[in-house]
């Protein structure tokens, strides 16, 4: 079996080096190398919760746990780990309610100028074949007419090659709503109560976690809420010159205070950045010009609003379950097939996130259900409820619950 992947995000990488490990023969193909991949411009964070923290174990691919680290199988430094993760809701007017919980294990978060560029040495130290090539539609449309592999995947986001994946109207949700994103990597962030935390308004949410920088140890804080709304730090897209820390720090103090005060002895490790993030649901199958079939996978085919933390993991969890098919089927990759591999995916996962998502995009219009609003509310007096709806941010099936 011969299989092409495009694109060394975390759900493309995963995949090669988990079909790679079966004795698949694979090609990844990427248009940065290793050290262009260092030297990217600041992305966004991506949360690594202990579900997906297990599947990369599995992998092989923990490289920046304490084990890890202190074994020498990886040269570098352990990554800060977030287990108590604090949330709180700030209404406009009225007190701020919120709980303290914990993950069923330790979270991570590793900047993806460290992950993947380290995950793609590992391919190619694992004698994984790596071509560093701009693959286009013309590309995927020669070799599928040469017939040189038996599945081509693609994990490259938007662009020319994520046009072949139009919108998928059966699985929209009412949450796919454009999302204004600014980020700062802090270090001299004050402790707090929790290990990370998430405060969540009408406006939008913040989120403050510990992250492995190319640097080191820092926090990522990053400020979510509507394009042109009171937590878009630039609300403006045709302003030449906006000064994104300033703004950042005028909505910390307004929408989150108790992180605003937190931060005043601060600095920061990286430029701010200011991104719009288009969650979407797209069909799971391209159509090349000559008629072949690609198969799309990770942010190609469901973009996670970043407010829900969940992007890795629905990224991860994609990539085991396309393994798993893959490496079970005796037969041809045909559109029955690739429709099949990411309906399994989005049964086990996908669904399930976006209804936790259409919750957090519901939760301050008061259509939610009482049920779950009466859920919140025992979580903020009870430990046990707290854990229960913390621990349920790693758990699929648990966040349909919640939802529900």
């Amino acid at each position: 079996m011969r299989v092409m992947v495009v694109g060394a995000g975390q759900s493309g990488l995963l995949l090669a080096h988990l079909l790679h490990a079966a004795g698949v023969e694979v090609e990844l193909f990427n248009h940065r190398t290793v050290e262009e991949l260092r030297s990217a411009p600041v992305p966004l964070a991506q949360f690594t919760l202990p579900s997906t923290l297990a599947a990369e174990h599995a992998a092989g691919l923990d490289f920046w746990s304490p084990a890890a680290v202190a074994s020498g199988s990886h040269a570098g430094v352990a990554a800060p780990t977030f287990t108590a993760v604090g949330l709180q809701a700030r209404p406009e007017a009225g007190d701020p309610l919120g709980f303290t919980g914990r993950l069923p294990g330790a979270g991570v978060a590793v900047d993806p100028r460290v992950k993947l560029a380290d995950w793609l040495a590992a391919f190619e130290d694992r004698g994984g074949r790596v071509h560093t090539y701009g693959v286009t539609v013309g590309d995927l449309d020669a070799f599928a007419r040469m017939g040189r592999y038996d599945l081509i995947v693609l994990a490259v986001g938007d662009g020319e090659l994520g046009r072949l994946f139009p919108p998928d109207p059966a699985r929209r949700t009412s949450a796919l709503r454009e999302r204004a994103v600014t980020q700062a990597h802090l270090v001299g962030l004050e402790p707090g109560e929790a290990d990370a935390d998430v405060v969540t308004t009408p406006c939008g949410e913040v989120l403050c976690v510990p992250v492995l920088s190319p640097w080191g140890p820092a926090h990522a804080l990053l400020v979510v809420g509507a394009p042109g709304g009171p937590l878009d730090c630039a609300p403006d897209p045709a302003a030449r010159h906006v000064d994104i820390a300033a703004a950042l720090t005028d909505r910390l103090r307004v929408h989150a205070p108790d992180l605003y005060g937190r931060c005043h002895r601060a600095a920061p490790v990286d430029a701010p950045v200011h991104r719009r993030v288009r969650p979407a649901v797209r069909c799971p199958v391209g159509v090349l010009p000559c008629g072949g079939r690609v198969l799309g996978l990770g942010d190609t085919v469901m973009t996670v609003d970043p407010a829900s933390g969940q992007g890795w993991a629905a990224s991860t969890l994609a990539a085991t379950v396309y393994a798993q098919r893959i490496l079970s089927h005796d037969g041809p990759f045909d559109e029955a097939f690739l429709n099949a591999t990411f309906d399994a995916y989005w049964r086990a996962h996908g669904r399930h996130v976006a209804a936790f998502v259409d919750m957090v995009s519901a939760f301050w219009t008061g259509t939610l259900p009482e049920s779950v609003t009466a859920r919140f509310a025992r979580a903020a007096a009870d430990p046990a409820a707290a854990d229960a709806w913390i621990a349920a941010f790693d758990t699929p099936d648990a966040l349909a619950r919640l939802a529900t």
